[in-house]
């Protein structure tokens, strides 16, 4: 009976607001915000310069999407590393 209730019970996967989550989805959100802008940018037909500020706008949001992913893997590492004992931290 406790086999059947630790399969049903149990955990499937990671934790959603896990490093392992967080990371990759925001990622791929900062990749998709950048390629969604660049190929609806055409149709506006804006000027070379409002172009090219566009473009260094939507890569500036990509890399901070991804900066967010990477702050979530450090933060939870180092919330797991603070959580053990001093002599057990090498």
């Amino acid at each position: 009976m406790a086999r059947l209730r630790r399969f049903f019970l149990g955990r499937v996967g990671p934790d959603l607001l896990s490093a392992a989550v967080v990371q990759p989805v925001m990622t791929a959100v900062g990749v998709f915000t950048f390629l969604a802008g660049v190929l609806y940018l055409p149709s506006l037909g804006p000027t070379r310069v409002e172009m090219v500020a566009v473009l260094l706008l939507l890569a500036a949001v990509a890399l901070l999407c991804h900066a967010v992913g990477q702050l979530a893997a450090i933060a939870e590492r180092l919330g797991e590393r603070s959580d053990t004992p001093p002599e057990r931290r090498r």
